[in-house]
């Protein structure tokens, strides 16, 4: 028992900790994709970095072998932090780097086929392409040390690195950029370096927290868990295409089918990003509780495993009804800081936060599924997720234009989720719903959606405050009056005892 409190106290620890930078790294994203970017690039331009930045990521999740998945779920058995926990992180470094490479050849022999399905007036994936290789390999060793740093409880440099610095080096450089007027050439290589830089950075971080070092060590695995892991990489690897489809593929087919694909890239990329937010406290979330519940597995403590999915279920769908309520408050004044030409993501934006919605409706499923013993159930969800993503794409941008990889996305998502539930049902007889607790929501929701028929103040930014600001009173009141999440009002309790003691 004190085992479990032990690991639900480090998850909160760890959640809060991420949700926090997470958040400042959104602000920072939000500063460069909605203000910076729009102003100071052109739409192809900004549109060709979203692009090579999606085919690196999904390459990436091919060339690493699922590796991430397995460090996590197999360190239990090799942790050894005098032996360099027996080797295990060197060997994966290895191969990971192997399959990098042959990626990287892939999109360099394949460059001039992908020119052509890219191809718009602007010319710019032709000749500026291959800066998608260096992405590439920055972000396979990336998702290694990524891997590494969630096994050993580093959860939060990860993050760090990622959501915040990243984006903190790049909003220094679109700065420059303004400043100076950067080449295009200059400033891309400038970007691609932001990537290599935090990649660099985990290395540090785990050298000098004594987790990883380069002598020589000599692997020991039992033959069966040989076997297991591999079979384990194999499936994980459709599971972790499948993760990171949602959104770069989109944005990949419509830089494919659309005339000035480019432009619409950068259109989509910034209501995907504003959509994003919604997925705050999911992010926050799963990185710290994959080894919270590759170790319940190993105990095989299924009661501690469905408290932890219904919990955070009802914490994920809690926060994001009131930043999916909060954002769609504020649109008009968001889109009115950014060129016009960017206002028609206004629908993509509002079908992205439903689709989000969704995705947080699934809890910790997915996570679940694949540190338990039937993981390779989730390798078919993750096809069947990749498979119809992929289709209704290619359907629904032909009918719908940009929008209709956001229908593409929600459709796929409420698809993927009810299937997952299905299975954990079935399977493990978790449940992730509590229909008191929903139906309390509804009404909170329902509640604030009538702040739509306040009057307007005249001014955009005053209508959004005004508006956003009565939804966080009644939406929060009704929250904690009806005890729809235990967990939040005692961490709202928490946060407001130490602001009194201080």
């Amino acid at each position: 028992m004190s085992c479990s409190f032990r690991a639900v106290g480090t998850l909160a620890r760890q959640t809060s900790w991420i949700a926090v930078l997470t958040a400042m790294g959104l602000a920072l994203g939000f500063l460069n994709m909605s203000v910076l970017y729009p102003r100071y690039l052109q739409s192809a331009e900004f549109g060709l970095t979203r692009l090579v930045v999606s085919i690196a990521i999904v390459a990436a999740q091919v060339a690493h072998l699922g590796l991430e998945s397995t460090v996590i779920r197999y360190f239990p058995y090799f942790r050894d932090r005098e032996r360099r926990h027996k080797g295990l992180f060197r060997v994966v470094l290895v191969i990971g780097g192997l399959g990098a490479v042959v990626a990287m050849l892939v999109l360099l022999l394949f460059h001039d086929r992908f020119a052509v399905w890219f191809n718009d007036k602007s010319g710019l994936y032709g000749s500026y392409g291959l800066v998608v290789l260096p992405l590439l390999l920055a972000e396979v060793f990336f998702l290694l040390l990524r891997g590494f740093s969630r096994a050993v409880h580093r959860s939060i440099a990860p993050v760090l690195l990622r959501e915040f610095i990243l984006r903190l080096l790049q909003t220094v450089l679109i700065v420059l950029h303004a400043c100076f007027a950067l080449p295009f050439h200059v400033f891309l290589g400038a970007f691609t370096g932001t990537f290599v830089i935090t990649a660099v950075a985990l290395v540090v971080d785990l050298w000098r927290s004594g987790e990883f070092g380069f002598g020589r060590v000599r692997v020991r695995v039992p033959r069966r868990m040989s076997r297991s892991m591999a079979r384990y990489s194999v499936i994980t690897l459709s599971v972790g295409v499948a993760g990171v489809a949602a959104g770069n593929v989109d944005q990949m087919m419509i830089a494919a089918m659309l005339p000035e694909g480019l432009e619409h890239v950068a259109h989509y990329a910034v209501a995907m990003f504003l959509a994003s937010v919604i997925m705050v406290p999911s992010r926050a979330m799963v990185q710290p509780a994959l080894p919270l519940l590759a170790e319940a597995w190993r105990r095989r403590d299924t009661p501690h495993i469905g408290a932890l999915n219904r919990n955070s279920t009802t914490v994920l769908i809690t926060i994001g009804l009131y930043v999916a309520l909060c954002l769609l408050l504020a649109k008009d004044a968001i889109y009115a800081v950014m060129p016009e030409e960017y206002a028609g993501g206004r629908r993509s934006l509002m079908i992205l936060c439903g689709a989000n919605l969704v995705n947080l409706a699934g809890g910790l499923g997915g996570s679940i599924i694949s540190t338990s013993r039937r993981y390779a159930f989730d390798a078919s969800s993750g096809l069947l997720y990749l498979g119809l993503n992929v289709v209704l794409d290619y359907v629904f941008i032909r009918w719908w234009g940009m929008d209709g990889a956001a229908w593409s996305s929600l459709v796929t998502m409420l698809v993927v989720v009810a299937w997952r539930a299905a299975f954990l049902w079935t399977r493990f007889r978790l449940w992730a719903y509590d229909a008191r607790a929903f139906g309390k929501l509804a009404l909170a929701t329902a509640v604030c959606a009538g702040v739509w028929l306040i009057p307007s103040a005249g001014n955009i930014w005053a209508d959004a405050g005004l508006r956003c600001a009565v939804v966080t009173l009644v939406y929060w009141t009704l929250v904690f009056r009806t005890r729809v999440s235990p967990d939040l009002r005692a961490q709202f309790r928490k946060i407001v005892a130490v602001v009194r003691r201080r």
